[in-house]
């Protein structure tokens, strides 16, 4: 698990962090034109984060705003919740989303630091055969543990003259699927409390803050 944790975190934190509904002209839809909204994604995400005058604060908070900005946060936070998403008071919602953004920084933030554009790279684009507003990806990425280079493919939507990243898979586990499951299975160890989910992951903050602070 620890070894497609570590090809999981970076791929993640690209997504998140480069996957944000694109700001500026339509695009015609076409293979090539998603491999090259990837790239521009992943350089851009890079670019931002990596900056090695930045503070992790401020780093942090370049990352919240990308997020505020363009992605659909509401939308992951239903898929990663599933069914419970249904259950949890307006409240619960509310303060699930605000957590879970807090809890992508915490987790990915840290990995820019040490990126920079050749750790990331597109190999090509291609249609979907499942679907045809959609188009696969295929990048090669760093690997921080090991330092060597690793697939990763991503699901592009073309919609409304916009393309914007749908999924991205690492050895073949899809990030939202991941996130789901993980935070599904704390729910039901707690009987189906979304309240639980959202106290641990809060004093997972908190221990970590203290650790960043001793």
């Amino acid at each position: 698990m620890s070894r497609l944790r570590s090809l999981i975190n970076p791929v993640l934190a690209l997504a998140l962090a480069a996957g944000l509904a694109t700001a500026g002209t339509a695009r015609a839809a076409s293979p090539d034109a998603a491999a090259s909204f990837v790239q521009d994604l992943g350089d851009r995400a890079i670019a931002k984060l990596s900056d090695t005058e930045l503070s992790e604060e401020q780093r942090e908070k370049r990352f919240l705003n990308m997020l505020d900005e363009g992605f659909a946060m509401e939308a992951i936070s239903r898929f990663v919740l599933g069914r419970y998403w249904r259950v949890a008071s307006e409240e619960e919602q509310k303060t699930f989303r605000a957590t879970f953004k807090r809890v992508l920084a915490e987790r990915f933030v840290p990995m820019f630091t040490n990126y920079g554009t050749d750790d990331f790279k597109v190999l090509e684009g291609k249609p979907d055969p499942s679907n045809p507003s959609l188009y696969r990806v295929t990048t090669r990425i760093k690997d921080p543990t090991s330092g060597n280079m690793v697939t990763a493919n991503w699901r592009v939507r073309h919609k409304d003259g916009e393309f914007a990243i749908v999924d991205v898979k690492a050895e073949g586990v899809s990030m939202a699927i991941t996130l789901r499951g993980e935070y599904n299975s704390v729910i039901q160890r707690n009987n189906g409390s979304v309240a639980a989910l959202i106290d641990r992951m809060q004093k997972a903050l908190e221990r970590d803050g203290t650790k960043g602070d001793s």
